[in-house]
């Protein structure tokens, strides 16, 4: 345990607003249970110390006024485009469910009034290349914010509990700008607990996640996307106000989404061509393989 000594230290330089007297006292500290061979408290104080990955020199507060953590420069990548719902191939089911969010958030005033909840927290689920990241996209186009995506090499940290210390600001972020915020495949934060070749952190990341998920209040809205939802924690699912399947396109579906990107290029797809795309799995490879076609007749004319 750190001294009184110490810990006076450190309170007098908090009342006093001297931060880098603070930093100096915390580390010093930090260093003293290390010493000790306290290795894990050691590593939690210094993760602490760091976790807006900035040093209380240049943290968010320096300037005695709050500004947003230096961490969120590299967590987030704004993403934007002119797509629309209807420019996105999906079921009904789907369609309907994406179109009633964005009802509610443009009648959020009148459910207020009346005390009703509006929904801001989804998950899209289904195989990879379907049109989930595009769906979201088209979301945040509809209801007019613009879309944040979370980029996980930076919010995972390397000290203990510094990765719920991210989830936090990036919340914070999300309960105070009208914004949509994707955690564009959510599988690497909210894997099912409990497995046996997995350290306790992980364990810790995904209730911190919950966490964050049950008490935020947005502005906007949280949407996650999965590949792999049957490796999501059972839990987590609780936690979203809707679930929403993206299913694999069929082979008529397949070709119909082919002749209209087909026709996005004025290309004239051939049986031949038509045929092969047909067998694809999903529209991600589809597109790939008309931009493909578009671009070899492109340069045969040449």
């Amino acid at each position: 345990m750190p001294s009184i000594e110490n810990l006076s230290k450190l309170f007098k330089a908090l009342a006093s607003n001297d931060l880098r007297a603070a930093e100096e006292i915390a580390s010093r500290i930090a260093t003293a249970e290390e010493q000790k061979g306290h290795r894990t408290a050691a590593q939690l104080l210094r993760g602490s110390l760091v976790a807006n990955g900035a040093s209380a020199n240049n943290g968010p507060y320096a300037t005695g006024k709050v500004q947003t953590p230096p961490f969120l420069t590299g967590a987030l990548s704004r993403r934007s485009s002119q797509v629309q719902l209807k420019d996105v191939t999906l079921r009904q089911t789907a369609r309907v469910q994406l179109e009633e969010l964005v009802r509610e958030f443009e009648n959020r005033e009148r459910l207020g009034s009346l005390r009703i909840r509006r929904r801001s927290k989804l998950i899209l689920h289904g195989p990879p290349g379907c049109g989930k990241s595009l769906s979201a996209l088209a979301f945040a186009n509809e209801v007019r914010l613009p879309l944040y995506v979370v980029r996980f090499d930076s919010v995972i940290g390397a000290y203990l509990g510094q990765t719920a210390l991210h989830l936090r600001q990036l919340f914070q972020f999300a309960e105070s700008t009208d914004c949509v915020l994707l955690f564009d495949e959510i599988d690497a934060l909210g894997k099912r607990r409990g497995s046996p070749t997995d350290v306790g952190e992980l364990d810790r990341i995904v209730i911190a996640l919950m966490q964050e998920l049950e008490l935020s209040e947005l502005k906007g809205f949280v949407i996650a996307t999965s590949n792999m939802p049957d490796s999501l924690d059972l839990a987590l699912w609780r936690r979203f106000d809707l679930a929403v399947q993206i299913g694999a396109p069929n082979k008529r579906e397949i070709s119909r989404f082919a002749k209209e990107k087909a026709r996005t290029f004025g290309l004239d797809l051939g049986k031949g061509v038509i045929d092969r795309v047909a067998l694809l799995k999903n529209y991600a490879e589809v597109e790939r393989a008309v931009e493909d076609e578009a671009r070899r007749q492109a340069l045969k004319a040449l």
